[in-house]
This record gives C-alpha cells, structure tokens and sequence, in this order.
C-alpha cells in the first residue's frame, strides 16, 4: 500500500522483521495453499472503520517491542547524519511539527470508512498537501529536494536521483540500526507469512462469496466492480471528484450491507494465527533478537554515533 507521489522513508525502523516437517517450508508456492481453513464465527462482527484499528496475530513481529519507535528514530536520524557528513553534506532531518503524519496502510478488503469515503473519497489522508510530504519518516518528492539541495545531496542520501525510484548505497540504506544477533535471522519471515495468508485470504470461499455479494450490491447502484480491490486503482483526479465520492461511499456501504470486511478481517486473522502458531520459535527469536537491535539504538543515542 505505497503511493509514489515520490514520498520515501527516512526515519523509523527500516528493518522488517520453522514449520513443522510436514508442511512447505515458509515462503514455498505450496505454503498458502496448504493451509487449513480457519474456523469463524457464524457472524463475524464489523471491521473497525479505521485501518489503524486493525489489528492482526503476526503484526507484533514487524517491528520493535511497543514504546521503543522513537529511539530506534533517534538512532537513524544520527547515522543518516554521520553519513551524510562523511560525505561532504549537512543533513537536517525536518520534524514537521504540526504536519500530518502517514496513514496506516489499508487491509485487503480496502476502504472501510464511511465518513473518510465520504470526505476525501479514496485519497489518504492529507493527500495532495506539500506539507503531509513532510514529517517524522516522512520526506518532500524528490523532486522538490532536488531543488532545494542539489542533485549530488539527493544523490548521496538515496543513492539515486529522479526519474529512479531506487538504487543502492545512499545514506538512508546504509546507516541501518541493526544487531548481529538480528541480521543472522530469517528477518523477512514475517512479511512471507502474512503474504502467504493474505492469499490465502483472497482465495478463501467465505471471502469470495462475501465479494460476490459486493459486487452485487454495487452494481445495484450502477457500479460493474468485480472486487474491492478495483475502485481504488482508477485515475481518480484530484481533488476527489462527486464520482470518485459516491462511488466510495457505495463501496463503503456495500461492505456493511454484505459485512465482506468483518467476513475478510475474521478469515485473514485465522490464516494468521495459523501461520504464526507453525512459526512460533522462528518468530519467537526474531522478537527476541530485537533487544540487542535496541540496545545499539540506545548506544547510537547515548554516544553520537
């Protein structure tokens, strides 16, 4: 759930964090498909409206134990500087007070509240503002900081410059905070995870009723979507039009109506805790591993770098 307005990460924790033997190992083309359908309620209850209120089994295992996010910040804000320095450039992190910070990525099912629907249509929140492009982790286009600091300072900072979207050996990717402890891991272990459930998820057969039965309901307000996956990837204008406004709104209200996001919530959750329960010691040490990463997080802060 990226958009590429182009907004990059600056700050946070950059790090993203074994089945039995008789089944696939994780990330092989049979894991998903192995999996046993997860037992539901009946009558799964309403997803909440916020995707920030969404919350999953393996969610805990992408990142730093809850309350330490602003250290490890504070750590890669000091090493983006050292190497920003190193390199002949000074480097001043904008903290954006008062600026809107990212939103939390959307679940599978997509755009689950109606008032936002209503407001801002599919736009995220503060989308086609200058200065949501700014904040804690987040940075201006680069574009704009090519103006204001010069190709060879966004050069040594991304390791690339516009019209490229990646590139190895900029600051931002280099100064890492990490552990040996850490990187020894299977670190991408939980994004393979939850990637394995959410296709899981979308193939799941309550979930494919659930989204005929959207589809059926848009299209007795005019709308042929086959999923909910569809209306979003339209080219919208901006700011949002009264079409792209009534369509979410109908999109909205066909998931109440169908319940296909407290249905898709439920299922996505079961394939989760499986996944999770199959892969407890591996995620187990991973979160443990994430101690030492902290413990060099607070020696960045404490020594300067």
């Amino acid at each position: 759930m990226k958009r590429f307005s182009v907004l990059f990460p600056v700050l946070g924790a950059l790090l993203v964090l074994g089945a039995a033997c008789s089944d696939p190992p994780a990330g092989d083309p049979g894991a998903a498909a192995s999996l046993p359908e997860p037992v539901i309620p009946a009558n799964p209850p309403p997803a909440p409206a916020a995707a920030a209120e969404v919350h999953l089994p393996l969610d805990p295992y992408f990142g730093p134990p809850q309350g330490h996010q602003e250290t490890l910040e504070k750590a890669k804000t000091i090493l983006i500087t050292k190497c920003m320095r190193e390199k002949g450039f000074a480097y001043q992190p904008d903290t954006g007070g008062g600026t809107a910070q990212p939103s939390a990525p959307l679940p599978g099912y997509g755009l689950n509240d109606l008032q936002a629907a209503r407001e801002r249509g599919y736009s995220p929140s503060g989308a086609g503002s200058v200065q949501a492009a700014a904040g804690p982790g987040r940075i201006p286009t680069l574009d704009k900081l090519v103006q204001e600091h010069g190709a060879a300072w966004v050069k040594a900072l991304h390791g690339f410059l516009p019209p490229d979207t990646a590139g190895p050996g900029g600051c931002l990717s280099t100064a890492a905070v990490s552990a040996p402890e850490y990187d020894r891991l299977d670190r991408e272990l939980p994004g393979r995870l939850a990637g394995q459930a959410s296709e899981r998820t979308r193939g799941d057969g309550r979930v494919v009723a659930a989204t005929s039965a959207w589809s059926a309901c848009m299209a007795e307000s005019g709308y042929a979507y086959k999923s909910p996956a569809e209306p979003p990837k339209q080219k919208w204008p901006t700011p949002p039009s009264p079409a792209e406004l009534a369509t979410a709104t109908a999109d909205v209200t066909c998931k109440a109506r169908t319940n296909l996001a407290g249905i898709w919530l439920a299922v996505q959750t079961g394939y989760q805790q499986t996944l999770l329960e199959r892969n407890a010691p591996a995620l187990k040490q991973l979160q443990d591993a994430w101690q030492a990463v902290l413990k060099n997080a607070e020696r960045i802060v404490a020594t300067g770098g």
